[in-house]
């Protein structure tokens, strides 16, 4: 029974902590009446679309990683007509990030009292400006960046863990790759500067056997997917569309390293500012590791004092590498700002007088029950959980497709996705189904001859003028994104 309780108590504390914190953050739970945001329902329409064949790249585009199109695609096996999926996937990776942050906590050496890194990580993250309606891609890299700080401690400290360490920093780094590659900075910070400290400390042997492991550990995933890619016929398609075109017609104009650094530092200041919690306990992290290596002194402990703030300092640089730049962004820095949170309570049991014991505890658990209020009081998403479905204009338009046709195609064109074709339960019959952000001649060419041709029955927009061949049927009002307002017009194909 106490055997069963050490192994449950850790792993059950961060699912609780994550589930009462997305309970409110996330409009993806049962508290709201759909995820309003076009990122998570462009996500899941794709995510749906491959349920029925259809695959993301080649059938239809979007620019995000594959593996986050993969994890929507599990959602919607779960739950292909609402977000209960999505959110189950949420929580998961919440507890996730919790609980390596509260295991880092208690191999910083808090004991008791790392139950307190949980819901301390779980009201940053999700209390913060960054987290905007859940589902990003962002959220879903965050175990993985954590796991990589979590393996750099190991590396840089244990000798016995090295090897499976070493394969699972790579494969976390893979993790990242495959959903969103611009936040794979921290990695290349936290990797060589633990490879120079194995160097110093140990011998190039030592170095080049983990640089060996990292590596397989990262290609095989890789490799996997490009070969399930490839059997799909989406491999080049992929390779166009998520680098290529993330690359070259995304980041804006070019510049020099020195505009590059520039234009990070910039973020830095404004993104701080907008998250005082994030920013502040990714510098705790940052002293915190920097101290506890110097301070355990030897050969390399240089090296491995510089690897955290080098890796946050490289994933910085590379989130904002190009000009374009969302709020949702700086939640990649939940994962640093987690570290922290582990930090916190490890430096608090060595104040003399320190909480510990019963009292630990009791202190853990005051900081659960405070997660609920606090989401309740700061998570951006609140407003939204007034809004009634029946009054969506998404669900009332579909209301008039299905009155009108027996069975209807539909054309999102209201910018990204605006969840038209999750209301109506319909899979979209274009590849360019929605007008994304990648603003390419073939999109516009690709999107003028849908029109033309009258390929679909219905075409929703925002501001958008069809061509004669069309007809608006209706217009209703209804929130965009975070309660603002739009008004959208249905269109129907003239007989």
């Amino acid at each position: 029974m106490r055997r069963a309780k050490k192994v449950l108590l850790p792993a059950a504390w961060p699912l609780l902590c994550a589930g009462l914190a997305l309970l409110f953050a996330s409009t993806a739970s049962p508290l709201y009446a759909t995820n309003f945001w076009t990122d998570t329902n462009i996500y899941f329409t794709i995510g749906r679309g491959m349920l029925k064949g259809l695959m993301p790249y080649r059938d239809l585009f979007d620019h995000k990683g594959p593996l986050l199109y993969a994890l929507y695609a599990l959602a919607a096996a779960v739950d292909a007509h609402g977000f209960a999926g999505v959110w189950l996937l949420e929580i998961l990776s919440l507890s996730l990030l919790l609980g390596l942050a509260q295991r880092l906590s208690g191999r910083l050496g808090a004991g008791t009292l790392r139950f307190a890194a949980a819901p301390l990580c779980a009201m940053a993250t999700c209390c913060s400006a960054a987290f905007t309606q859940g589902g990003s891609a962002e959220e879903f890299c965050l175990p993985a960046l954590m796991l990589g700080i979590l393996c750099t401690v190991q590396l840089t400290e244990e000798k016995g863990e090295r090897r499976r360490t070493a394969v699972l920093f790579g494969a976390a780094a893979a993790w990242v790759f495959l959903i969103k590659y611009t936040d794979c900075g921290l990695f290349f910070g936290l990797g060589f500067f633990a490879l120079l400290q194995l160097w110093r400390k140990d011998g190039l042997r030592a170095s080049a056997g983990a640089l060996v492991r990292m590596a397989a550990g990262f290609l095989v995933p890789v490799l996997l997917c490009a070969a399930w890619l490839f059997a799909c016929g989406a491999l080049s398609d992929c390779v166009r569309v998520y680098f290529l075109s993330n690359l070259l017609d995304y980041g804006g104009a070019p510049m020099s390293l020195r505009a590059h650094l520039l234009n990070a530092l910039a973020y830095l200041r404004t993104q701080s500012a907008a998250n005082p919690v994030l920013a502040g306990l990714t510098a705790a992290g940052m002293a915190g590791f920097t101290v506890r290596a110097l301070l355990r002194g030897g050969r390399g402990c240089l090296a491995a004092a510089l690897a955290f703030p080098a890796g946050a300092g490289l994933l910085l640089l590379f989130c904002y590498w190009g000009e374009m730049a969302h709020p949702y962004y700086a939640l990649v820095f939940a994962a640093t700002a987690a570290a922290g949170a582990a930090c916190l309570p490890a430096a608090l049991i060595r104040v003399p007088g320190a909480v510990t014991g019963r009292r630990a505890a009791l202190l853990a658990g005051a900081l659960a029950i405070a997660v609920l209020p606090a989401c309740r009081a700061f998570c951006r998403a609140v407003p939204l959980a007034g809004v009634r479905r029946e009054e969506m204009p998404q669900v009332r338009f579909a209301g008039e497709m299905r009155a009108l046709s027996a069975a209807p195609t539909l054309l999102d064109l209201t910018s990204l996705d605006q969840g038209f074709y999750l209301a109506a339960d319909l899979i979209p019959g274009c590849r360019y189904f929605a007008d994304n952000n990648l603003d390419s001649q073939e999109k516009r060419e690709a999107i003028d001859g849908y029109l033309s041709e009258g390929r679909c029955e219905f075409v929703v927009t925002w501001w958008r003028q069809l061509p004669d061949n069309y007809e608006p049927v209706d217009r209703q009002t209804g929130v965009f994104d975070l309660n603002d307002q739009r008004t959208y017009t249905l269109w129907r194909r003239k007989e």
